[in-house]
């Protein structure tokens, strides 16, 4: 009885090996499907902050046209006709919270003075390289007749 139960445990030593090998296997596959998710999402979030900072860049752009627009100083015996020209805008931001954003700006008359409409549009973009988020931003303006 003790020589078949020796031959026994020997035929039971690869079985062993096969399973380890296995479950070493399993969990580097678990692994690296974690890895891939916790890529994934970090992703997923840095491109959610660049876009919310480009669509804030593009309406800082947006409200700078607008400002050089219709300017609020106007001068009261002289009134300058709203003007277009005055509104390009290109400008890279440089505060705390649009670090590495920049804003373009155009601006197209429609129609006639005066009841000329201003098309505004504004396009944000944030980040570099695969993490670049582009928004674009698009006003209509048109002055008050008084």
């Amino acid at each position: 009885m003790r020589l078949s139960s020796l031959s026994s445990l020997q035929r039971q030593q690869g079985s062993m090996l096969i399973v380890a090998v296995f479950a070493i296997t399993a969990l580097a596959a678990l692994g690296a499907a974690l890895m891939q998710i916790t890529w994934s999402q970090s992703d997923t979030t840095t491109r959610e902050v660049l876009g919310t900072r480009a669509w804030l860049a593009a309406n800082s752009g947006t409200e700078m046209a607008m400002a050089r627009l219709f300017p609020i100083a106007k001068d009261a015996d002289n009134l300058p006709e709203a003007s277009c020209s005055a509104t390009a805008i290109m400008t890279n931001f440089s505060s705390a919270g649009l670090t590495g954003c920049s804003a373009s700006v155009t601006c197209n008359t429609v129609g006639v003075a005066p009841l000329a409409q201003y098309r505004i549009e504004s396009k944000g973009e944030c980040g570099s390289g695969h993490l670049n988020v582009v928004r674009v931003q698009e006003s209509w303006a048109r002055e008050l007749m008084l």
